[in-house]
């Protein structure tokens, strides 16, 4: 093989090597820093009282959020949790029913909607977001709490279970169950999407000391028996069904763990009879 060869293929390969890390790094800048979202949408256009809060985790960021008492005169509280890159606003009109029954409290992951902070990391350092509103509403003489989480919120409901024993109840809808996993998907192209999802892993380790391997619900659920109901659809473009499968498969020994899986719905599109299901479970585990 002469010189000219060689160069040749050095250049190329230097060129394509510098092309995953541009584009890791850039995927990896939008991720962490999506277009916020601020929904116009308040508890009021449901005719709902509600209080306007805000508490700090334990890293010092101040999140915002609603507290929005039951209909019926109640201790039976539920957080709820919104998905990336979202907001509290987006998931009150498909989940404002649950009021006639629970006090609700709904906030703003960190960096999303309303509430502070630099950066999302998808759901790895929010677990702390949802531990944090845990220990504002213990404040109010609130010591159990259901929650229902959509996408990133039903992975962090899932990955706060065995930090915090308040939680008495889990509804995840549309979960992963890895988040390494889904860096896959930031590049759909085979070959490529590997490397991709290897540097998007390596500049969270060095610029925000999270391993994105930790963020794994599937694992943090391996040992709950608590009730946990685990929705998903097969039709999900956003989150692969495979996800809900590896979770399904992590909760084989929770003999309290239900699934409901369709065929039809796209990624937070409500099927069936979604609300008395829903219902259903809370007030049979709350």
């Amino acid at each position: 093989m002469d010189a000219e060869v060689i160069t040749t293929i050095f250049r190329i390969s230097f060129v394509f090597i510098a092309f995953l890390f541009l584009v890791s790094l850039c995927g990896f800048y939008v991720s962490i820093r999506p277009p916020k979202i601020i929904s116009s949408i308040t508890p009021s256009a449901y005719n709902m009282q509600y209080e306007n809060v805000s508490f700090k985790t334990a890293d010092g960021i101040t999140l915002r959020g609603w507290h929005v008492p039951s209909e019926k005169k109640t201790g039976k509280t539920l957080i709820l949790l919104h998905g990336y890159p979202a907001d509290k606003g987006d998931i009150l009109p498909a989940l404002a029913f649950l009021q006639k029954n629970f006090n609700l409290l709904l906030f703003d992951f960190r960096y999303l909607g309303q509430s502070d902070g630099s950066y999302s990391t998808a759901g790895a350092k929010e677990v702390e977001d949802l531990l944090a509103a845990i220990r504002f509403l213990k404040t109010r003489g609130i010591a159990e709490v259901g929650v229902w989480g959509f996408s990133m919120g039903g992975a962090v409901a899932l990955m706060a279970i065995e930090k915090a024993p308040e939680i008495r109840a889990v509804v995840a809808e549309s979960s992963y169950a890895s988040l390494s996993d889904m860096a896959l998907q930031f590049f759909r192209v085979r070959l490529i999407n590997y490397p991709i999802a290897y540097l998007i892993g390596l500049w969270a380790k060095i610029f925000l000391g999270i391993d994105l391997r930790d963020a794994s619900p599937a694992e943090k659920i391996r040992s709950s028996t608590i009730p946990i109901l685990i929705t998903h659809s097969s039709a999900d473009a956003v989150i692969p069904f495979s996800q809900a499968k590896s979770l399904q498969q992590a909760l084989v020994n929770n003999p309290r763990a239900e699934f409901w899986f369709s065929e039809e719905f796209v990624h937070g599109q409500l099927h069936g009879d979604y609300q008395s299901r829903l219902q259903t479970f809370f007030r049979k585990n709350l």
